[in-house]
C-alpha cells in the first residue's frame, strides 16, 4: 500500500513539474522601445534615419522573434502617439529629458507604457561625444561637421540604454556602448554621397550584427535568468572605410562590464574572448 502511495506522489510530482514548465514557456512581456530621436523624420542633411531608431527597429525584431517579448513597432508607437496628444506629450518629454539630462521621468513612463499594455519601456539615446562630455552632437551632424571643416578628431560613438520597470518605478538593467567611428588618422568624413551611404550600411551591419543582438539577449536574461547561454559577442567591424569586412580588435568593440578573467570564455588559443554577460547596472 506505502509502495503504490509513492508510487502515485512521484506521479503527481511529475505532472506537476510538466505543468509549471508549461506555464513558464507561455509567459510573455511587452517592452515599448523607444529611441530618443523618435519624432525627428528625416531631420539630418543626408535624409537617413537616425542611430537610435536603426538600433531600435532592430532591438524589436530581436525582442519578438524570441516569442516571449513582445514589441510594438516604431511605426505603430508612432501611430499611436499622435492619436493621442497626452501621451504623445509625455513621450516628447520623456526622450527630451533623457537625451539632455539622463534622467527618467518615472510617472510619464508609466502612462505610456500602460497606453501600450505593458510594464518595461526600454530608452535608447545615441550621441557622439565632443571635447570629453562638454558637448554632445549628432552621429550624422557630426559627420557633415567634420566632412566640412576638415576636423580630426578620435570620435567615439556613444550609445545608453536603460529598461525601467514602470511598475515598480526602477531602472532595472542599463548599460552605455562606445564604438570608435574614426578611423587610426582620427578622420571622420563623407566628402561624397557614395561614402555617407557606405557609413550608413556600416552603421546598420553593426546595429543589426552586434549592438542590437548584444542589448536584446541582456534584457531576455533580465525576464528570463538563465535560460539561454551568454554568447560572446561577434567580431566587430572595421571604422576606417573598410565597412564590410571583420577586424578582430578588442578595442574597437563595444566596451562591456569585465570580470575576472578565469571566468571569461577562451577560443581554441586560450586567449580570453569579449563576452557580453554581466552587464547588470542598476542605475544611471
Amino acid at each position: 500500500m506505502k509502495n503504490i502511495f509513492r508510487v502515485i506522489l512521484v506521479i503527481f510530482g511529475l505532472m506537476f513539474a510538466q505543468f509549471v514548465q508549461a506555464a513558464q514557456s507561455k509567459v510573455t512581456f511587452n517592452v515599448v522601445v523607444l529611441p530618443v530621436d523618435l519624432f525627428k523624420v528625416c531631420a539630418n542633411y543626408y535624409c537617413f534615419p537616425e542611430v537610435s531608431e536603426i538600433l531600435a527597429t532592430d532591438i524589436i525584431d530581436n525582442f519578438n522573434k524570441t516569442g516571449r517579448i513582445n514589441s510594438p513597432s516604431l511605426y505603430y508607437v508612432r501611430k499611436t502617439l499622435e492619436g493621442n496628444s497626452v501621451i504623445k506629450n509625455y513621450t516628447q518629454s520623456v526622450l527630451t529629458r533623457f537625451k539632455n539630462n539622463k534622467t527618467l521621468d518615472f510617472t510619464a513612463l508609466k502612462g505610456i507604457a500602460k497606453t501600450f499594455n505593458a510594464n518595461s519601456v526600454l530608452l535608447i539615446s545615441n550621441d557622439v561625444p565632443v571635447e570629453g562630455a562638454y558637448a554632445r552632437r549628432n552621429y550624422w551632424e557630426m559627420l557633415v561637421l567634420s566632412t566640412n571643416f576638415g576636423i580630426s578628431y578620435p570620435y567615439e560613438m556613444e550609445t545608453r540604454v536603460v529598461l525601467v520597470d514602470t511598475v515598480n518605478d526602477l531602472a532595472m538593467w542599463s548599460n552605455v556602448y562606445r564604438k570608435k567611428i574614426s578611423d587610426n588618422n582620427n578622420s571622420f568624413k563623407a566628402p561624397n554621397a557614395s561614402d555617407a551611404a557606405a557609413k550608413l550600411e556600416y552603421l546598420k551591419m553593426y546595429s543589426a550584427d552586434v549592438l542590437a543582438k548584444s542589448i536584446a539577449q541582456n534584457i531576455y536574461l533580465r525576464f528570463f535568468p538563465k535560460v539561454v547561454d551568454p554568447q560572446p559577442l561577434v567580431e566587430d567591424m572595421k571604422t576606417d572605410g573598410a565597412y564590410f569586412r571583420y577586424e578582430n580588435t578588442p578595442s574597437i568593440r563595444p566596451k562591456l562590464l569585465e570580470y575576472e578573467d578565469k571566468y571569461r570564455p577562451k577560443d581554441d588559443f586560450g586567449e580570453v574572448i569579449d563576452d557580453n554577460y554581466g552587464e547588470t547596472i542598476f542605475s544611471l
